[in-house]
């Protein structure tokens, strides 16, 4: 079964959603949604404007977090980036992948609705989760513009989303840990005959929601989205093993983000704040 509509199906819906984005696109195959608008962003002869959107039904290079390698079910898992033009110092930059989950969590509870709306949550930095499954990851990546910038703080921040529509079941099977998709998260609402209809509108709702958080952030820094977060915190008050590769560097209690949107760990030896978003949590139990 084709979870998603045809490729001009989408397409022309987000034209129509989405009139006050530059450069629209969905297609069949490409390599990475993610690297095309980041090649798109540095060059020169570029003719994609921005905001931005591309989708594809399947990517033959579709990129993780840390380098790691997306894999899709073709037909099965949306995937689309967006590209913004953001006015920010480098060190502000890294913030915007946990607003980008934020974000997007917030948009699914907006169309899940009250009834299911606390069984999404956001594991930071940015991985979207539905009953403790993992439902969706996002990549953020940003690069210097090719051509029109305006001064040094003019940086082009990409926004890659993958969702998993569906095969949920197989996936935990086949990766060792709880994954969810958005076809079972509708069956629980009895709602699974929206899903094809409204799932370009769920693009486009996220997509116009970054860029108003991304302008929002611009001027008001991380502060407030550090409030949006705690209701949607999926590691609040876990006990936490902090990674780096396969290696625990730190367990404890996780006590939320703070100003800098650095996940907040307490242990025996008081707070510690982790600041790289490449460093996996593990949830364990909850205190």
């Amino acid at each position: 079964m084709t979870l998603l509509p045809s490729a001009g199906t989408l397409q022309k819906i987000l034209f129509s959603a989405l009139p006050d984005f530059s450069s629209l696109a969905w297609v069949e195959q490409i390599d990475s949604t993610n690297t095309f608008l980041m090649q798109e962003a540095r060059n020169p002869q570029s003719q994609w404007g921005r905001p931005a959107l591309i989708g594809a039904h399947h990517q033959q290079k579709g990129k993780g977090r840390s380098g790691r390698k997306w894999v899709d079910n073709a037909g099965a898992t949306l995937m689309f980036s967006c590209a913004y033009d953001v006015f920010l110092p480098p060190a502000q930059l890294p913030m915007l992948a946990p607003v980008a989950g934020i974000v997007a969590c917030e948009q699914l509870r907006k169309i899940v609705g009250s009834a299911a709306r606390d069984r999404l949550s956001m594991k930071w930095p940015n991985d979207i989760q539905f009953d403790e499954g993992k439902l969706s990851g996002l990549l953020v990546e940003s690069v210097k513009p090719g051509n029109g910038r305006v001064n040094e703080r003019h940086h082009v921040v990409v926004v890659g989303m993958g969702m998993n529509l569906s095969q949920a079941e197989a996936l935990s099977q086949d990766l060792g840990r709880k994954v969810a998709d958005w076809t079972s998260v509708l069956m629980s609402l009895n709602r699974q005959d929206e899903q094809a209809e409204h799932i370009a509108l769920l693009v486009a709702r996220i997509a116009r929601a970054w860029s108003e958080a991304f302008s929002l952030y611009e001027q008001e820094g991380f502060a407030p989205f550090r409030q949006r977060h705690e209701s949607l915190d999926a590691l609040k008050t876990c006990e936490v093993n902090v990674l780096s590769g396969d290696k625990i560097v730190l367990t404890g209690i996780a006590r939320g983000l703070n100003d800098q949107a650095c996940l907040v760990v307490e242990n025996g030896q008081g707070l510690h704040l982790v600041t790289n978003g490449d460093i996996s949590i593990r949830a364990r139990t909850h205190t």
